[in-house]
């Protein structure tokens, strides 16, 4: 391991020696570098040959997830060459790029966050709001299969589980597992319920569920571990690459509670 300091961070390589010919064609493929810029706490990794790892504390955090989506929204009003693709985490924000394009990455992380650092006080241009998406969730029995069990771990009765589901506000913190599905915070401690230790083979689209601190929908048919309490008839995921998911990072969303009747009306996806 070699260690040395440069001007702006302090760099930690883990030096590997790979066959040449790899070296050649692949810069720095099997490389780990991490870097800690200390005035944002901000840690920097290299994932292979064509990934950087921005990472802060791994918690579960509202500051967290926005300076989070601060950066990522930053990374898109610059219009970096050769990004490919960003995927911002809970505490995370992974760049794809093109290795025919950026072959100094860690001098590039650097920089990236030495110029968010001289900008990040000022509104970014192109920066969005967080919007507020009421979505319709009928919370019948027959649709929040686990209601029951619930009711009876928690000592509340239905109706008041879906009141305390209903009157939070929750944060989009990333989208992950599957294509739409939306990892929602903070679910309130009362209403609170582990995963099933064994998923659930199906899953309906359009189920509501909640693991832990986390609630979310489940935009297809899907095998699945979350408590399920309801299902809205709002299509949350569509292949058309114009619509494609129904939330983004730091979407702000209230369920309000629908009848069976409205849901029948209302509803978009297969049953």
């Amino acid at each position: 391991i070699g260690k040395f300091l440069c001007q702006k961070v302090k760099i930690i390589r883990h030096y590997h020696r790979p066959p040449l010919k790899k070296l050649l064609l692949i810069p720095r493929y099997f490389e780990i570098m991490t870097e800690i810029v200390s005035n944002f706490n901000w840690k920097v990794q290299v994932l292979g040959d064509h990934a950087i790892q921005f990472y802060l504390p791994p918690i579960m955090d509202s500051r967290v997830i926005g300076e989070i989506k601060d950066f990522n929204d930053f990374i898109v009003v610059e219009e970096v060459k050769g990004i490919k693709d960003i995927i911002p985490s809970y505490h995370t924000l992974t760049l794809i790029y093109d290795i025919e394009l950026l072959n100094a990455p860690l001098e590039f992380a650097n920089d990236l966050i030495e110029k968010y650092k001289s900008q990040r006080e000022i509104d970014l241009p192109n920066k969005e709001l967080h919007k507020i998406i009421e979505v319709p969730v009928c919370y019948d029995e027959s649709f929040g299969i686990d209601l029951i069990s619930m009711s009876i771990k928690l000592n509340l009765s239905i109706t008041e589980i879906i009141k305390i589901h209903t009157e939070n506000i929750y944060q989009v913190y990333c989208l992950g597992f599957m294509p739409g599905f939306a990892y929602m915070g903070d679910v309130k401690t009362t209403i609170q319920m582990a995963r099933h230790p064994q998923p659930r083979q199906n899953v309906s689209a359009g189920s509501v569920g909640i693991a832990g601190a986390q609630t979310g929908i489940y935009p297809m048919h899907s095998p699945g571990g979350w408590q399920i309490i309801g299902r809205t008839p709002v299509k949350i995921f569509d292949k058309d690459p114009k619509v494609l998911s129904k939330f983004k990072m730091g979407d702000q969303i209230k369920f309000y509670p629908i009848t069976r009747a409205e849901f029948d009306k209302l509803n978009q996806n297969e049953l």
